[in-house]
């Protein structure tokens, strides 16, 4: 047994110039690849939402042209302020048109909610909108904006745990159902119907722009220039850009990382179904939907069969072929549940074919693990306890010595990982989760508990249920966040 800890990963940022924060990278350097063809400019965006909500949002975005000054005064490292779409920043700028607003009257909003299952009506009146705006030429991303009521017909009231519960990041047994079929979300609604837009869409909380109205219940806002940051990075990721990427290391092979992950049906039903993300080293994500999956009666988990293992990794490896005209050294998968014998050979098989030279399988899930530290403060980021060669406990969240301070609520849990098949060592599979934690282009701070191929497993699948059947997806993730 080994005790270390991981150092920070190096991002790469404008003409790879490195830096191990998000923001002051940003900052400092610029975005990845500012400048470059991929990125419009300006970023012509489109905003839907009542006469109300596209003000907010058009005003705000205004404001934040000039910058956003943070409240913080001890932290400031943790929360700088946001210093706007700058030349030396993003490289662009946002344009928003009035011809690019989409008001939804009173009357509409009210007929659809007068219905008994509103948020299907709601989401249709949006969406009617939305795809006349995604016809319109020249626009790059919309923004949905509705109304706070509208986010209250989903709204669960959440009450935060100190502890987060084991299987948190674990496949559930049949009987571990999370929340019934019925709890649906117009975001999740909204994205499943507008998957074939030709435009990525951005939703926006009234809270985002300041809407004290829009602060419902348990919502914890983040500092203003925070949620700046946030929203016009996701915005300059769905326009297209790259705002930063993991430093490549030279020697490495080139890597292609998947997730993979099932889903319930809307229905409620035990049937699951695969679906794997395709993460490339830029953090560029790729969709692949996968067959359907079955429980093993005795690790009560879900599983592929062979065959279906074989299809999901081989389309996968055929969509990352077509993005990138070649196929990766080396695949790593991440599932959080265990391989059985079926789907390692299924999978081997698919990488055989393609012949890879290496493959890991690799299971990933919150670990009941604790390592103690001497002391009140809780472990630093990136503290891993490696069991033997193949398998150990790692730290995503925890102190951040950059920061000076843990940025976080309450006591952080390890992610436990063992490699089940391949060649990557206990300390290397590590350092790839505390790197691909740092992958969310929706969040600047780069602390993130999950890798990015685990988070983005679950809302995809989160939005993926909702899908019609025989409806043609996205296969980009930035279609899905």
């Amino acid at each position: 047994m080994k005790l270390q800890i991981i150092e920070e990963p190096q991002l790469s940022f404008h003409q790879n110039k490195l830096h191990i924060d998000i923001r002051a990278g940003l900052s400092t350097h610029g975005a990845f690849d500012k400048g470059s063809t991929a990125v419009p400019v300006p970023i012509r965006i489109g905003v839907i939402g009542t006469t109300a909500t596209v003000d907010g949002v058009r005003d705000w975005l205004e404001h934040c042209k000039h910058g956003v000054t943070s409240d913080e005064r001890k932290l400031k490292t943790l929360r700088p302020s946001f210093p706007g779409m700058t030349q030396e920043v993003f490289g662009t700028t946002l344009e928003l048109s009035d011809a690019a607003t989409r008001a939804i009257t009173r009357h509409e909003l009210s007929a659809a909610m007068s219905g008994a299952d509103p948020l299907p009506q709601i989401v249709k009146v949006f969406l009617d909108h939305a795809r006349d705006l995604a016809g319109k030429s020249g626009l790059h991303v919309l923004v949905v904006a509705p109304p706070p009521e509208v986010f209250a017909l989903g709204d669960v009231p959440r009450v935060l745990a100190p502890d987060p519960p084991i299987d948190e990041l674990q496949e559930p047994a049949p009987e571990q159902e999370a929340a019934p079929p019925s709890n649906q979300n117009f975001h999740d609604l909204f994205k499943a119907q507008a998957i074939d837009l030709q435009l990525p869409c951005q939703l926006s909380r009234p809270d985002t722009y300041g809407s004290a109205a829009g602060r419902l219940r348990n919502r914890r806002l983040q500092d203003k220039a925070t949620t700046a940051w946030n929203f016009h990075t996701a915005l300059y990721y769905k326009a297209g850009g790259v705002p930063w990427r993991l430093a490549r290391q030279p020697a490495l092979l080139t890597t292609c990382y998947v997730g993979v992950s099932f889903f319930r049906s809307v229905s409620g039903d035990k049937l699951m179904t695969s679906v794997a993300q395709v993460f490339d080293e830029r953090g560029e994500g790729l969709i692949v939907q996968g067959g359907s999956a079955s429980y093993d009666k005795d690790d009560r988990s879900p599983h592929l069969s062979g065959d279906d293992a074989q299809e999901l990794l081989a389309n996968g490896l055929a969509t990352y072929r077509r993005e990138h005209k070649t196929v990766p050294a080396r695949v790593v998968m991440h599932k959080t549940s265990y391989f059985n014998a079926d789907e390692k050979k299924g999978f081997k098989q698919a990488a055989e074919d393609e012949n890879l030279e290496v493959l890991d399988l690799v299971s990933v899930r919150r670990s009941g693990a604790r390592v103690l530290r001497a002391g009140d403060s809780p472990m630093v980021r990136g503290t891993a306890m490696l069991f033997d060669d193949k398998s150990g406990i790692v730290y995503l969240k925890g102190t951040v010595p950059y920061f000076q301070v843990y940025p976080g609520a309450y006591i952080p849990r390890a992610i436990e990982f063992v490699r089940e098949d391949g060649e990557a060592s206990a300390a290397d599979l590590a350092r790839e989760l505390v790197g691909l934690s740092k992958l969310n282009f929706n969040n600047t701070q780069f602390d993130s508990g999950d890798p990015i191929t685990v988070r983005a497993a679950r809302r995809v699948g989160d939005i993926l249920k909702h899908v019609p059947t025989g409806k043609k997806v996205n296969s980009r993730f930035r279609y899905f966040t």
